[in-house]
């Protein structure tokens, strides 16, 4: 039987009870904020105390950045502190701001024969990097671009050796309608290589290697980003780097030892997050099915990647839809994947993102010259597609995708003089490039393999690994490196299959 309560205690009764509703109601109201505020699925992994060391004595890039989607407009302060390395005293900084040879037609990349249609489907559109205004040490200076495409920035400065200047520009970058690594199509914004970098001092002077349009011509070392973008709430933006904010339309992001800074923006982009390896893999897409099956094939080659030739240095990496004919562009902690390979074969999405995650070991991390000697990170991704095979698919598979995609280029006569070692302004057009750098280059990694053994390449990489993190690796230096793997000089092999021409 059920016993009625004193008035009194009624009373409590209903209070409590009250009180618990309302507790429940804020307690859900405060979740359903921080879930629009923080829209993370997984925990935010920290920064490895080998990333925090490599870190210190680096130069620092500061970002403040306002998006405007309506004006097509990017406009920032950016404030670098660098270090004179050069070992004798310079009268100026030197830059490479590369989204300028996109000012001008015949500087743009993107309006070669063979990308112009795809690229430029409405016709030329000029965008790129204004500098309004730049100080030194706080006292104003004039810039000058001395290229006429407007990728060589030069800030004077009374710049003694080992003595650190900090260089303060304001920018504008327009950006234009071209669907390339730079640029604005169907609603996605890709702004690759927008922020200046230093230019790299070697041999006694600074890089100034020209924009062309075939492979990837950047060359830059290794920086730490601090960079604030605030952009409209309904964006998404994937970056270089970790999103440490929880306020919607800003995006504050630290990246330690980064080579540079990317951004993917996007109204409509959909993101799913997994955890491998101890990284945060975030995957963007338009349609939620192809975002979920780059984070799939991305999982699986940072695991199969991590355990070959060691960990990935950085807590994210992220992997954006894009609209260009390239199939796949890396850069740090980013990936761009073009929207063509989307809508492709399942096979095509896998191997493009297993070869874009593989660089973010050889070029990224291990650094090498894009320019001269483009095979020594490209065909060694294109080998990495190999692994990724075995691991995943098996030894049959991987012996038949050998013969498919290596074997098979070495019987193709390829007109024109080029070798996997000739600088990429030496090739014609991207299939020729891709067929030359990639698959014949390759070729090499295949022979070491078998003189080597499976395990013994592997340590080798891991060795190559190790020693070259963070750094830009010679082609000389990876000689040596081999060649004490191997027990005998291996130059004569290098010479072979990287610059013997084959007909």
């Amino acid at each position: 039987m059920k016993q009625k309560l004193p008035p009194a205690l009624n009373r409590k009764a209903w209070l409590y009870a009250w009180l618990i509703v309302l507790m429940m109601f804020l307690v859900g109201a405060g979740s359903i904020l921080l879930m629009n505020c923080w829209p993370r699925q997984v925990q935010l992994p920290g920064v490895s105390p080998e990333l925090t060391a490599t870190a210190r004595g680096l130069d620092d890039i500061c970002i403040d950045a306002d998006f405007d989607p309506d004006s097509q407009r990017l406009t920032f302060t950016q404030t670098l502190k660098v270090t004179n390395r050069t070992g004798q005293d310079q009268s100026a900084v030197v830059l490479r701001s590369w989204s300028g040879a996109y000012l001008l037609e015949e500087t743009s990349p993107c309006t070669s024969d063979e990308l112009y249609s795809d690229c430029y489907p409405g016709g030329f559109s000029s965008g790129g990097l204004a500098v309004d205004s730049a100080e030194v040490n706080g006292v104003s200076v004039t810039p000058a671009f001395t290229d006429d495409a407007s990728t060589v920035l030069r800030i004077p400065a009374d710049w003694p050796v080992n003595d650190t200047v900090t260089v303060t520009l304001r920018c504008t970058v327009a950006i234009p309608d071209c669907a390339g690594r730079f640029g604005h199509a169907d609603g996605i914004y890709m702004l690759g290589n927008v922020f200046p970098v230093p230019a790299v001092w070697q041999d006694g002077a600074w890089r100034t290697d020209a924009y062309v349009s075939v492979g990837d011509p950047f060359l830059s070392e290794c920086a730490n980003w601090h960079v604030t973008l605030r952009a409209p709430k309904s964006c998404t933006v994937a970056a270089s780097a970790a999103d440490v904010s929880d306020r919607k339309g800003v995006h504050v992001y630290e990246g330690l030892a980064l080579r540079d800074f990317a951004l993917v923006i996007g109204q409509d982009l959909t993101a799913v997050q997994a955890m491998a390896e101890g990284v945060l893999i975030t995957a963007c897409a338009r349609d939620k099915t192809d975002a979920e099956a780059m984070l799939l094939y991305a999982t699986r080659a940072m695991q199969t990647y991590a355990r070959r030739w060691g960990a990935y240095p950085y807590p994210t990496f992220t992997l954006a839809e894009a609209v260009f004919p390239y199939g796949g562009m890396e850069y740090p902690g980013l990936v761009m994947i073009g929207d063509d390979v989307l809508h492709s074969a399942p096979q095509v999405l896998e191997y493009t993102v297993a070869h874009e995650t593989a660089h973010q070991w050889w070029a990224v991390t291990v650094g090498s010259d894009g320019f001269y000697q483009a095979w020594q990170d490209e065909a060694l991704c294109e080998y990495a597609w190999l692994d990724y095979v075995g691991d995943w698919e098996g030894a049959a598979d991987r012996e038949q995708m050998a013969f498919d995609r290596i074997e098979t280029a070495l019987r193709i006569t390829i007109p024109g003089g080029v070798t996997p070692g000739s600088p990429i302004d030496y090739f014609s057009d991207l299939t020729q490039y891709s067929r030359v750098v990639y698959q014949r280059g390759a070729a090499l990694w295949c022979a070491l393999e078998i003189h080597l053994g499976k395990d013994g390449l592997d340590a080798l990489l891991r060795d190559y690994y190790d020693q070259y993190a963070f750094r830009i690796a010679t082609r000389e230096e990876l000689t040596a490196l081999i060649s004490r793997h191997a027990g005998m000089d291996m130059s004569a092999l290098l010479l072979d299959y990287l610059d013997t021409l084959m007909y």
